[in-house]
C-alpha cells in the first residue's frame, strides 16, 4: 500500500518548514551547542522525529494505521532532506 499523496504532501511541508526555520536559527544553534560533536544529526533527528509525529497523525485523522510498507515508505521519502540539513553545518 503506497502513502496517500495528500499524506505525503503534508508531511513533506512540514519538513520542508522545519529545514527552513533551521537555516533561521543556525546561528543561535551553533552557540548554544558549542560542545555537539555533530548538530546535523541532532537537527534531523529532530526535524524527522516531528515529521513522523505528522505522518502517524495524518493516518490517525483517516481512522487508519500505517502499514509496515508505509513505514518503509515514510523512511525512504525522508531520506532525501539529510544532505540538506547536513549543509547547514559544513
Amino acid at each position: 500500500m503506497a502513502i496517500p499523496d495528500d499524506v505525503q504532501e503534508y508531511v513533506e511541508k512540514n519538513i520542508k518548514l522545519m529545514i527552513s526555520q533551521t537555516e533561521t536559527y543556525l546561528p543561535f544553534i551553533k552557540i548554544a551547542f558549542p560542545y555537539s560533536q555533530n548538530l546535523a544529526d541532532g537537527v534531523y533527528n529532530l526535524i524527522i522525529g516531528n515529521a513522523l509525529s505528522v505522518f502517524i497523525n495524518q493516518y490517525a485523522m483517516r481512522m487508519k494505521y500505517p502499514t509496515s510498507e508505509d513505514f518503509a515508505e515514510f523512511g525512504k521519502f525522508i531520506f532525501k532532506y539529510r544532505d540538506q540539513v547536513d549543509k547547514f553545518f559544513k
